[in-house]
């Protein structure tokens, strides 16, 4: 386990993750030394439960560790759709820790950051601003009136499978927890059934104690027409709209190859400060 301070951020590792915090208040040192002792616990924690944690999600099923338990509310909410809780694990962590770091402390602003998912507080007249995934020139700007508190990005290129093909699915929602899930599920969508350009292969062939088992996950995408990536597009842009209407998303910016679309419940989200070299695409 590695714990340290440097540009004050505070910096924690154990195992593969690997954790960012900043907090910016008159309590920003009490808030690390409660974030430092609750991580030194968690990981431990986790395995007790990683059996069930990895099978498809039941409904109402109960857990006494608080960040399993966030990772099963999380992943319930996209049932019927095949989903387990580990969908959730990377913003379920951040949204923990972050819960630790502003209880009974006074902060204006803090984010935790777990592997790029992102958990965030803002104070009053406070802003969260950054880049969103692999597009040039795409910021979003969170303010205190705006409802997001939370960023994931996934991708058959992350560290995680995806059944999808999409490069990047960066989603912001009310916590960071249902915007990894989101992700995971928009990535799954996009996706262009039987071609012969993408590879699939099964989860457990390639890491055999997969949470996904026997389904296929997209290991190599090949040359694909503008046709075909915008058909891709097109299928999960359908799922972040679905989830959209039901008010479990606010944005998803969805990228595969060098084209992207946007899905918003509130336009004052993203900003594009430039012209990219990506295509944006309306299905409008």
């Amino acid at each position: 386990m590695l714990i340290k301070e440097e540009d004050n951020r505070l910096f924690l590792q154990h195992g593969p993750t690997n954790i960012v915090i900043e907090a910016l208040g008159i309590d920003k040192n009490l808030a690390y030394l409660n974030a430092k002792n609750y991580f030194e616990t968690i990981l431990e924690e986790l395995v007790l439960d990683l059996t069930l944690l990895k099978k498809e999600v039941v409904l109402n099923r109960k857990f006494n560790n608080r960040i399993s338990q966030s990772m099963q509310d999380a992943a319930e909410r996209f049932v019927p759709s095949y989903i387990t809780p580990m969908a959730a694990v990377a913003g379920s962590i951040a949204d923990n820790i972050l819960k630790v770091l502003i209880d009974d402390t006074h902060l204006e602003k803090a984010y935790v950051n777990n592997g790029g998912d992102i958990s965030f507080y803002l104070n009053e007249n406070q802003t969260m601003k950054g880049s969103l995934a692999a597009i040039p020139n795409m910021i979003t700007e969170i303010k205190y009136k705006n409802s997001s508190r939370g960023i994931a990005t996934s991708g058959w290129r992350g560290k995680s499978f995806s059944r999808g093909i999409a490069d990047s699915v960066t989603v912001l929602a009310n916590n960071a927890a249902i915007a990894d899930a989101a992700a995971t599920m928009i990535g799954n969508a996009v996706d262009i059934y039987d071609h012969p350009n993408i590879k699939k292969k099964p989860a457990n062939f390639i890491y055999e104690d997969s949470d996904l088992n026997n389904l296929p996950v997209t290991i190599e995408v090949g040359k694909l027409t503008k046709i075909e990536i915008k058909e891709a597009l097109k299928n999960g842009y359908q799922t972040a709209i679905e989830y959209v209407q039901k008010d479990l998303i606010n944005t998803a910016l969805i990228q595969l190859s060098d084209c992207f679309c946007i899905v918003q419940k509130n336009s004052t989200d993203l900003n594009i400060i430039n012209e990219s070299s990506l295509k944006q695409i309306s299905f409008n």
